[in-house]
């Protein structure tokens, strides 16, 4: 389900990008424990002013209010 961002700016690698949506991949755990983001998939708006869908590990993402 993906997840409205663009109140967000999005920091990955150190570039800046306009996130129109992410899709967070949830890691399901044993039972009474709680589960994990350990994946996403982010929408994004680049500097030429085109889509591109950015994936990697949840750590490597940081999200900014605008």
């Amino acid at each position: 389900m993906p997840i409205d961002m663009s109140n967000y700016k999005m920091i990955y690698k150190d570039l800046v990008f306009n996130v129109v949506c992410v899709m967070p991949i949830v890691y399901f755990a044993e039972r009474n424990t709680p589960s994990k983001i350990t994946n996403i998939s982010a929408t994004v708006v680049d500097e030429d002013g085109t889509l591109q869908i950015l994936n990697d590990e949840a750590f490597m993402f940081k999200f900014v209010r605008r």
